[in-house]
């Protein structure tokens, strides 16, 4: 049965509800919780969730899962001018739309945030619905569990030394994976894809696409793979020995449009040491580069 371990929701100015059952434990930082696994010893999956804010996780050799969160609230007391002078509070405290005060009351908080994390049988999710109110995740977890991760607005996804397949999606932002041992997915519009791995999956299929920014990937040279690029308005360079193949003219039947359509895919096609599953590149605006280990 599904068990939902954690509820986090702050309200425009007061602390609101927080459940947490008996199998989660906080740290000693507020803003850290710890979630333990079902069952340590077997595999287990993370996704993660975000439509503002970055998502940083970690592969270690813990048991369970760290998550970190830091939310703009956090960020405000931080800048809560400590060092500044009496005349910025004074204009501060005075200013109705400077977030200082208002009315002469004092201003305690702004904005809203929600966290909810969720563990059911070593299957772990993380995940925030706010579109407003930044909050920024930094997880750490088993190195050998499978990831689904997604930001949208104003986040960059960086993941590293996980050993799994990684699923990764962002829309405003960058997507880098440090040595991954696995299969990677990586889908983002506004940013580069910059992804190494120490050894890749044999026979899984893998995907990189970008609109705006490179797609740096780098691979074992032991690779065996059927690469597949495309960029429109930009170069694409390897530190393997290629044999590259255009695409050529394929005539389609498509009685609806009244006969045979003729199309020109400009996908590049080439072999990695005899080839095998197929390695999808794409972009709009940027290179692609393929790097030697």
């Amino acid at each position: 049965m599904k068990k939902q371990i954690l509820i986090l929701s702050l309200s425009l100015i007061t602390l609101g509800l927080i459940l947490i059952t008996s199998s989660i434990t906080s740290a000693q930082d507020a803003n850290d919780i710890t979630v333990p696994l079902t069952d340590p010893s077997k595999r287990g999956k993370l996704k993660a969730h975000l439509n503002y804010g970055s998502i940083t996780i970690k592969g270690t050799a813990r048991k369970d899962v760290l998550v970190k969160y830091k939310s703009e609230d956090d960020d405000e007391r931080d800048d809560d001018c400590d060092d500044c002078d009496d005349d910025h509070h004074r204009n501060k405290n005075n200013d109705k739309d400077g977030g200082g005060s208002r009315d002469g009351l004092k201003r305690i908080a702004g904005g809203g945030m929600d966290l909810e994390i969720v563990e059911s049988n070593n299957y772990v999710k993380v995940s925030s619905d706010s579109w407003n109110n930044r909050i920024d995740l930094e997880i750490e977890i088993p190195s050998g569990m499978d990831l689904e991760v997604h930001t949208y607005n104003d986040g960059d996804l960086m993941i590293s030394n996980i050993q799994g397949n990684c699923e990764l999606t962002n829309y405003n932002g960058e997507i880098t994976a440090l040595n991954i041992s696995g299969s990677a997915v990586a889908t983002t519009y506004n940013g580069e894809i910059k992804i190494t791995f120490d050894k890749v999956t044999d026979g899984t299929p893998m995907s990189f696409s970008t609109y705006n920014g490179d797609i740096d990937l780098t691979f074992p040279a032991t690779l065996k793979a059927s690469l597949k690029m495309k960029t429109e308005q930009g170069e694409i360079f390897t530190g393997f020995d290629l044999k590259i193949a255009g695409t050529k003219p394929v005539a389609v039947s498509e009685p609806k449009r009244g006969g045979t359509v003729i199309r020109v895919d400009d996908w590049k096609r080439a072999d990695v040491n005899g080839g095998g599953a197929e390695i999808t590149m794409k972009n709009y605006n940027g290179d692609i580069l393929i790097r030697k280990k």
